[in-house]
């Protein structure tokens, strides 16, 4: 048998969801099974509805042989070298630096940066945690750098999320840098985007195809330099690549992007584009105080 009492970050969601993060190396058909069997019970009650919202300080006992899994082994970084725009009780946002992987099984990632402060913090101690894992909650490209949102309970992990989902609430703009000889002005990229698994890379149409995906973005310019152009990119719908692959096909390829057509200038593994603003709109309840926020990076 196996106990938990129902933290904060483990509260308002169902005991079924809770127990599917919480054993998640115990197939799904074992899970239904408890409940048929009434193996579960609440504050001592046996139960049988997969559908009952947890609250706080609930306890929870399991009846089963099956163990629970500590969900989060990442690894503690050495040497941390994290730089942190913004911070409150809730998020976290970072400037995350090009060729650093948002997550990885091998080299050492952003998310693992970034779950290693919160534990030197005293914020996040994935032992005590029976469903929660710190997040982010929207990713960049390896070779993109720029402003990351990480979420530190499951409260903002929720909201963020179906607030990335309605882009009136979360702006994000990026800067880029490209050649100007095709450059003809402003304008709003209206299409529809795939990505390719195989290829990994997206591909963009001004035309409607079968499984692509609508894609809107609005680009307009900010500096002219002596053979390049500094312009900014809004995106106004969230697609894989999307900036990218959208500034391949109008002849205006990022710098050093090769694999979308970009001229290689250096050897670092970067590209000329850059995250550099979030803009949050009128966010509810408890992060309705971000609302109106404008997080931005230096030109």
């Amino acid at each position: 048998m196996t106990k938990f009492e129902i933290q904060k970050n483990d509260q308002n969601q169902t005991i079924f969801k809770f127990l599917k993060k919480t054993f998640s190396s115990t197939p799904l058909s074992v899970i239904h099974k408890w409940f048929r069997k009434s193996d579960i019970k609440i504050n001592g009650q046996k139960i049988k509805d997969p559908q009952i919202i947890l609250k706080l300080n609930d306890l929870v006992e399991v009846y089963d042989s099956n163990k629970p899994i500590i969900r989060d082994n990442f690894k503690m970084v050495e040497n941390l070298d994290l730089e942190i725009v913004y911070e409150d009780e809730n998020i976290l946002i970072i400037n995350k630096e090009a060729n650093v992987e948002m997550h990885s099984p091998i080299n050492e990632s952003l998310d693992d940066m970034v779950k290693t402060y919160c534990f030197n913090q005293g914020i996040y101690d994935p032992q005590k945690e029976n469903s929660f894992v710190v997040s982010h909650v929207h990713r960049l490209d390896k070779l993109t750098s720029g402003l990351v949102i990480y979420a530190k309970n499951k409260m903002s992990l929720d909201i963020l999320l179906k607030a990335f989902k309605d882009h009136e609430l979360i702006d994000k703009y990026y800067l880029i840098k490209v050649r100007k000889q095709h450059w003809t002005g402003d304008f709003e990229a209206k299409g529809w985007i795939d990505y390719d698994p195989k290829m990994q890379k997206s591909f963009y149409s001004e035309t409607e195809k079968d499984f692509y995906k609508t894609a809107e973005t609005r680009f307009r310019l900010i500096e002219t330099n002596e053979d390049s152009l500094l312009i900014e990119g809004h995106l106004i719908t969230g697609r894989k690549h999307q900036i990218r692959a959208t500034l391949e096909y109008y002849n205006l390829p990022i710098i050093n992007d090769f694999r979308y057509g970009g001229e290689k200038i250096n050897n670092e593994k970067m590209i000329y584009l850059r995250a550099y603003k979030i803009v949050f709109g009128k966010l509810p309840n408890e992060l309705e105080y971000l609302s109106d926020k404008v997080i931005e990076l230096n030109i």
